[in-house]
């Protein structure tokens, strides 16, 4: 009998309470529905369909647990507000002074130096203007100031070139250089320049130096036998040749030669002798097309000092 109390009493006071509370989820889920539309509009406004699905795909991703326990970026350099940008930061928002180097960024990042201590100025190449920076070369190689400072570079052409433009002509600055260490390290590169030859060299030089590539040497002195190779309308002939021969080839070569350390070479140019294709065809054939004692060794069965005395004895 208690039961049976019990049980009319649940069903009388249940079911409007039950009634209620699903009127109270049915009026969240109302809101929820007319936000998520608001939203949805204001993205249109702003993203094509493709990222508003990106972006939703985003969101639906964080949790409000993540929400609520989010932390400010702990960089560096950083604008003091997180998301807020309707405020402005006076350092990062608002120059100092005029914007008159277009090279250099308008307001600089300022370095947090501790008291007492000072920064070390970049390292230059030399002391002409136009000169490379050494420091931003370490940072973006890996190689020492040191190493990098020891770089022979020869400038191989310097020409000026005009484009026609439907505003006229356009006069600009070309330079091909070759950079290297004397010890089988070679690289060449080329720069442009619309108001200096001094600074197109300074950028072939830049580049060279990121474009290193290693030159195996027979003797530390020639070339691994001979090499005919063709890159576009190049086609060149390098022999090796006894000690004391020297340099006896085309005068693009020469100075690759030359910084290469390479010191007894004879050779040949046909067909095309565009000195910036001649320049590339032979810096290619000299680091890619050489064929190694070792590998005549092993696909002959031989032994190095066998293939050495047959094949490369001068």
């Amino acid at each position: 009998m208690v039961n049976f109390a019990r049980g009319a009493m649940a069903r009388q006071f249940g079911r409007p309470m039950a009634r209620m509370y699903s009127e109270v989820a049915k009026d969240a889920t109302k809101d929820l529905r007319q936000k998520r539309e608001e939203h949805l509009e204001q993205l249109k406004k702003y993203y094509p369909p493709s990222l508003i699905k990106s972006i939703l795909a985003a969101e639906a991703a964080v949790t409000p647990e993540m929400w609520a326990n989010r932390k400010a970026p702990a960089r560096a350099f950083a604008p003091n507000y997180a998301d807020d940008y309707a405020e402005y930061d006076p350092l990062y928002d608002h120059a100092r002074g005029e914007w008159v180097d277009k090279t250099k960024p308008r307001q600089p990042i300022p370095q947090r130096v501790l008291p007492g201590s000072q920064v070390p100025p970049d390292i230059m190449s030399s002391r002409a203007p136009s000169a490379t920076n050494l420091t931003q070369l370490e940072q973006l190689t890996g190689l020492k100031a040191e190493y990098l400072r020891k770089l022979v570079c020869k400038p191989l052409i310097r020409k000026r070139v005009v484009n026609m433009t439907r505003l006229g002509k356009r006069p600009s600055y070309y330079a091909l250089a070759v950079v290297g260490d004397m010890n089988g390290h070679v690289g060449i590169g080329e720069g442009r320049d619309s108001k200096l030859a001094t600074k197109a060299v300074a950028h072939a030089h830049w580049e060279a130096v990121k474009n290193l590539r290693y030159i195996p040497r027979f003797e530390d002195r020639t070339i691994y036998g001979d090499i005919t190779h063709k890159r576009g309308a190049v086609v060149i002939n390098l022999r090796s040749s006894a000690p004391g021969s020297g340099l006896r080839v085309n005068h693009i070569i020469y100075e690759i030669c030359k910084v290469a350390g390479i010191k007894d070479l004879v050779g040949n140019v046909y067909r095309s002798r565009n000195p910036m294709n001649v320049a590339k065809t032979a810096l290619e054939a000299l680091s890619t097309k050489q064929v190694l004692i070792d590998e005549i060794a092993a696909d002959r069965g031989k032994r190095v000092v066998d293939v050495t005395n047959t094949y490369l004895n001068f």
